[in-house]
């Protein structure tokens, strides 16, 4: 009988990853809040600064950290000159964490990663966290750069980020 709850909780847990439904910055946000995992977010309204980092996190290791948060559907990742000026200016507490729906460009492809489901077109959203100093690779080449961490849900980048000054 446990071996049956434990392969019910494991279906269960796929299926949600499976009805994560981003649809724009906001949606990811609010992923993110949900799993934080520890990590205190604050997310950062201003307009007097352009370019800063959606977000301010304080990891578990009283490590601060930017993270700016990307939405797309295909390769290429829109940013404003002012986020890639922030991005070049400022250290290695810098991280963008794009988000890839459902609903993506079937044919766009992406950098290989090491990770159980793959990366198909049609399937679950995934995640991909990337150094704010890799900006001007992800402004030439989107999802065909390397990320440091990322798939099919966003634990894995929590994880990650929860690592920062250990």
């Amino acid at each position: 009988m446990p071996k049956l709850a434990s392969s019910f909780f494991i279906f269960i847990c796929w299926y949600v990853s499976l009805k994560i439904m981003i649809k724009n910055e906001r949606d990811l946000w609010k992923v993110l809040k949900k799993s934080s995992g520890g990590i205190l977010f604050d997310r950062i309204e201003n307009w007097a600064v352009p370019g800063v980092p959606d977000l301010l996190g304080y990891n578990q290791n009283k490590t601060f950290f930017t993270l700016e948060l990307k939405l797309t559907k295909a390769n290429k990742i829109r940013f404003s000159p002012h986020q890639v000026s922030w991005h070049l200016k400022h250290g290695p507490g810098a991280f963008i964490l794009v988000a890839r729906p459902m609903n993506r460009d079937k044919n766009a492809t992406v950098a290989k990663m090491q990770h159980v489901g793959g990366l198909r077109a049609g399937g679950p959203t995934h995640f991909f966290l990337y150094k704010g100093s890799q900006i001007m690779e992800l402004v030439e080449h989107g999802l065909k750069t390397e990320p440091i961490a990322g798939g099919l849900q966003v634990n894995e980048i929590i994880k990650f980020l929860n690592g920062l000054g250990a």
